[in-house]
């Protein structure tokens, strides 16, 4: 329960460092904000500082910054957003995205400096410590699931009878579980701070693409460096990684509106906070990637010009500034109403999803 209220508390602070961006810019800009929000309506508390209203809302999926005007209206009035210029309303709307990355980053940064869990490669073997084959991916209604190993275990001793390996590479592994298919193995097993002996069958009989396991595994270690080195380290992988979920994020949402199908794994808040939970309880620097991977997502999705999302509205005055004049205010409102009631029923079937993986 602990572990669960430390990664809500941290995933609401990603949110928080989201529409914090927006604010400030509006701010800096002289604009109007009329409530600073955490949770979607209703609201449950608020306080009033100044001209804005600071509230806690109902619903713990996200959060709000109301600024004056942002409807189209009182376009007459400095204080307004309908009455800056395009630049102004881009940089504005830009803001929260812009902060999620550079704090998506900086976490990169802070990992790669005290050692963030890689995958083993040729290029940076100088700087990985402690490498140990490590399961990567746990197949569905596998021998491993039943036996509850699980992503992140690192793989100390196998043993069967008399026979033990210690510190088994992959294919030592591979050949272990081959050689004894059918007959129950120990497996001593790191999973953060704990040493655990777990048992289990591998299958004698598999398909394609399946091992008797159920396993996918590789050799991974902490990869650190020198300071000035996890400064670019960070800064490349966080960028890479926000441009990857980008194009992802256009194929998801072709499948889904011109096939009407979620492809890959698609996991809303619950589904998150579980694995949150779990990459917590493997330690800090499993914690500090999932976070950075995390913030950065949260910016890749809201730069997608989606109806509602940030990236929509930017959409709408780089499309103002095309045609020389605004959509019609009424047309674009409807038009990310209906986007926000598409995201929340796809927030909807993607929770009762993970509720369902659950029991």
């Amino acid at each position: 329960m602990m572990f669960a209220l430390i990664f809500i508390i941290s995933l609401n602070i990603l949110i928080f460092i989201h529409e914090l961006g927006h604010f400030l810019v509006a701010k800096k800009k002289g604009l109007k904000v009329e409530e600073f929000g955490l949770g979607i309506p209703p609201r449950i508390f608020g306080i009033k500082k100044g001209e804005t209203i600071y509230s806690i809302n109902a619903l713990p999926i996200g959060g709000f910054v109301k600024i004056y005007g942002e409807d189209g209206s009182n376009a007459d009035k400095k204080e307004s957003f309908a009455n800056r210029s395009a630049g102004t309303r881009i940089k504005i709307l830009a803001a929260g995205v812009f902060m999620n990355l550079i704090f998506g980053i900086v976490l990169f940064i802070a990992g790669f400096n005290i050692g963030i869990p890689a995958v083993v490669e040729s290029q940076s073997l100088a700087f990985m410590k402690d490498i140990k084959t490590s399961i990567l991916e746990v197949q569905k209604n596998s021998p491993a699931e039943a036996a509850g190993l699980r992503m992140g275990d690192r793989i100390l001793l196998l043993q069967k009878g008399e026979e033990i390996i210690e510190n088994p590479t992959v294919e030592e592994l591979q050949q272990f579980t081959k050689k004894y298919a059918g007959q129950t193995i120990v497996l001593n097993i790191e999973r953060g701070k704990e040493n655990l002996i777990i048992e289990v069958t591998p299958r004698e009989k598999i398909s394609e693409n399946e091992g008797p396991l159920g396993v996918v595994v590789g050799e991974t270690g902490f990869l650190k460096y020198p300071f000035w080195r996890s400064v670019w380290e960070g800064f490349k992988a966080g960028i890479s990684l926000f441009a990857n979920v980008f194009v992802m994020l256009f194929i998801f949402l072709k499948s889904l509106i011109f096939q009407g199908k979620m492809i890959g794994e698609v996991a809303g808040p619950v589904g998150i906070t579980v694995l949150g939970t779990q990459v917590l309880k493997l330690g800090l620097a499993y914690f500090i990637q999932f976070l950075a991977t995390l913030s950065i997502y949260l910016a890749a999705i809201n730069l997608v010009p989606f109806p509602a999302l940030d990236g929509s509205r930017i959409f709408f005055i780089l499309l103002e500034k095309i045609r020389g004049k605004a959509v019609a205010t009424k047309t674009e409102n409807l038009i990310h109403t209906i986007g926000f009631a598409i995201l929340l029923l796809i927030f909807f079937v993607i929770t009762y999803r993970d509720i369902v993986k659950l029991f």
